[in-house]
């Protein structure tokens, strides 16, 4: 069945506040409205996305250029579809039932808040307590979840450099970094979010050398691996980019970092814990980030649970340009920024539907957030 996506990059906050009755930040909703085609680069032919005044001249060139047959939703037509958010919540729940989806068409709450609770931070922590014993090197330790003022004040008198996350979170956001605040503006910040969420997450801070993902897939209770994402963030967290590249490019990078064979090993042993753990009960995309660490005496770490995202994930875009629409001998990246710090317009050479060299924009002009990719051969 062909299938409705909907770019809902706010699905994360909705998660954190559990409820369908959700209004998104003013960025977020921002962010979403400028970034509503980008199911063109990772739907199929037959797909469609759901979109408001979008630009039709800038659609009907961008298909043709490259022989894109996913589509724009009439609105009309919900029960041929199967809807395909960019992340379940309650909130995007209610938001197909508005475009005419049926109720037994949709996730019910009960499925809702199953995998909600899968997408807290604590299932990172769980994922990294199973996959640890079955490989033969040592990765970084399992984040601690305190859910109290009182008890994170006493972990903080003995780990002083160590970051707490908000339990749903990302990109960034909902993070407190340690090193560079006073233990009582920590414990100030962390009270919120523990009387909001419950709980913190209190992971070690490390020296970062590299920040990645891995990509699965779930279904039929069983799990894949779909790739790797080589991301880049800013100075706080947020999320600025992706390379694009094959898998095999990707892994090359990352093995002047750390080994490829452990990556290889820590990737099917979470491929396995995922089959185990969560692949049961949620079908579609998952993401797990990751980092490489140098540590004091020069060696290298890797923490291979930083975050788990049951959704689509900018890594998958880039996935998907790099495999579909990015020519074979040559390289790039794919970036997310607010329109006024753009570049210079497309200027992309074009053969056999594949960028060789140069930026195309990846959705219409005239939102506030820009979403671009640009190549440049080997």
């Amino acid at each position: 069945m062909p299938r409705l996506h909907l770019f809902n990059p706010e699905n994360d906050i909705a998660l954190a506040t559990g409820s369908d009755n959700f209004t998104a930040p003013k960025a977020a909703l921002a962010l979403r409205a400028s970034g509503a085609a980008l199911p063109l680069w990772y739907g199929d032919p037959g797909d469609t996305f759901l979109a408001y005044g979008i630009n039709t001249r800038w659609l009907d060139s961008v298909r043709e250029r490259f022989g894109i047959g996913v589509g724009v939703f009439d609105h009309r037509s919900a029960n041929v579809f199967e809807p395909a958010p960019w992340g379940w919540s309650a909130a995007v729940r209610r938001d197909f039932l508005r475009e005419g989806f049926t109720a037994d068409s949709l996730p019910d709450n009960s499925i809702l808040n199953r995998w909600r609770q899968l997408s807290h931070r604590r299932t990172a922590a769980e994922l990294c307590r199973m996959i640890a014993p079955r490989l033969d090197f040592a990765i970084a330790p399992p984040a601690v979840e305190i859910d109290s003022v009182d008890r994170l004040s006493r972990y903080l008198a003995d780990n002083r450099s160590v970051i707490i996350k908000s339990p749903w979170s990302s990109s960034g956001r909902g993070l407190i970094d340690t090193r560079h605040i006073s233990a009582a503006e920590a414990l100030r910040r962390s009270e919120g979010i523990i009387r909001r969420q419950g709980s913190v997450m209190v992971e070690t801070a490390y020296e970062r050398t590299a920040d990645f993902a891995m990509l699965f897939e779930c279904a039929d209770s069983r799990c894949r691996r779909v790739g790797l994402s080589l991301f880049t963030a800013d100075a706080s967290g947020s999320y600025t980019g992706n390379a694009l590249a094959s898998d095999s490019r990707l892994l090359e990078r990352l093995s002047r970092h750390y080994p490829a064979s452990r990556l290889n090993a820590a990737g099917e042993a979470l491929r396995e814990a995922v089959e185990c753990l969560i692949a049961p009960c949620y079908s579609g995309p998952l993401g797990i980030d990751m980092l490489v660490a140098r540590l004091n005496d020069g060696s290298a770490l890797l923490d291979a649970t930083v975050e788990i995202n049951l959704r689509m994930t900018m890594g998958f875009v880039a996935h998907s340009l790099s495999e579909r629409f990015l020519s074979p001998g040559s390289e790039g990246s794919f970036s997310v920024t607010p329109a006024y710090n753009s570049p210079a317009p497309d200027d992309a050479i074009i053969e056999n539907r594949r960028i060789i060299s140069g930026r195309i924009d990846l959705t219409p002009p005239g939102g506030l957030f820009r979403f671009a990719a640009e190549a440049y051969p080997l």
